[in-house]
């Protein structure tokens, strides 16, 4: 048991925080029409390992997960078979990689590891306290944002950085925002590491990373529509500093570095502010609280615009336009709670 568990954590080292619970999940097998119990023994972001009371299909090459989450609600991740080893006591241990989950089933996901993070042991190599490893990409302008946003609806996407990482490696991809845009945030998966040293960067040793995204086409595509919908209109290239301006070798390295998203934000680092960011950070705190849960969010919400958390002479036009494009993404990417209405929503002009 302790060699599954120790070859499981390999993929995952430095990089993930594995969190021992044991509850029952549901397990479906590819070839399989019925789910089947097992007993979780640990999760991390990228993956869980658990034991079953009978042998996995032969030809089992992937499963979906099924994990309880609040008021008869699931989390469901579908996960490739990293290795099943029988146990002396007739069951079996199956490791398990998630390699695609839906942006709702994502967010509850990451708010269950935080809240057993706070409370259990975990089991960890090389760093301590992260749930899993942030990389970070800043867009130099809108031009550079809506390159990036093309290369993710295909599912992957090219970055270059200054630190090493591990093939199979399941990071946190954190795009910040630029021109008054919000930041993305997604699941990637590196496929392809490889060494490099473009023009203008022979004082260091940079690496070429090749990501996949572990979410459905559909939701990144839909996303990705949204968000360009949003987008201003590209600047005009005589604009001095625009990235048309830059040297090629500049253009051709969209660099990345490491780092927390959220300390980027405190620090300003996030790129150009909203109106929000700057004259309603608290609003923004308010709704980070409930981002992801669809009745939570609908609480904070009204209460911004109807309650006593909102302004005295109403927001102005171009935080309510903030607020709209917040609650679209939110909508578009974790549903609509049952308390409000598909023709008129909340905050909405008429």
């Amino acid at each position: 048991m302790k060699q599954l568990q120790n070859e499981a954590v390999r993929l995952d080292r430095r990089t993930q925080a594995r969190i021992q619970v044991n509850i029952p999940i549901q397990v479906t097998f590819s070839g399989m029409t019925d789910p089947i119990t097992a007993i979780n023994l640990d999760i991390s972001w990228g993956g869980v390992l658990f034991s079953i009371d009978q042998a996995p299909p032969a030809q089992a090459s992937s499963m979906q997960i099924v994990l309880p989450w609040k008021k008869g609600e699931k989390i469901t991740a579908d996960a490739h078979l990293i290795r099943a080893k029988s146990l002396q006591n007739g069951t079996y241990l199956i490791a398990a990689r998630f390699f695609s989950l839906t942006p709702r089933s994502h967010s509850r996901l990451e708010l269950l590891l935080k809240m057993l993070h706070g409370g259990r042991s975990t089991e960890q190599s090389g760093r301590s306290g992260d749930l899993v490893r942030e990389l970070e990409v800043t867009a130099n302008d809108i031009e550079d944002l809506r390159y990036m946003l093309a290369q993710i609806v295909t599912g992957r996407h090219v970055v270059t950085v200054f630190d090493a990482y591990d093939i199979n490696q399941s990071i946190k991809l954190s795009i910040a925002g630029t021109g008054g845009a919000p930041g993305i945030r997604l699941r990637a998966r590196v496929v392809d590491a490889q060494k490099s040293r473009p023009t203008g960067f022979d004082w260091t040793q940079l690496y070429t990373l090749t990501l996949e995204f572990e979410h459905p086409r559909k939701s990144i595509q839909s996303f990705v529509d949204l968000f360009l919908s949003h987008l201003p209109e590209a600047r005009d290239e005589s604009v001095s500093g625009h990235l048309s301006d830059a040297p090629d070798w500049i253009r051709a390295t969209p660099l990345a570095r490491v780092s927390s998203a959220e300390k980027a934000q405190r620090l300003g680092k996030s790129g150009l502010p909203c109106v929000l960011e700057t004259d309603f950070p608290e609003a923004l705190n308010r709704l980070t609280v409930g981002w992801g849960d669809v009745d939570a969010f609908e609480v904070l919400f009204r209460d911004l615009v109807l309650g006593d958390q909102g302004q005295p002479d109403g927001w102005p036009a171009e935080a309510w336009e903030e607020l709209e494009f917040l609650q679209n993404v939110h909508d578009l990417s974790y549903g609509i709670s049952a308390a409000r209405g598909n023709t008129l929503k909340v905050g909405r002009r008429v």
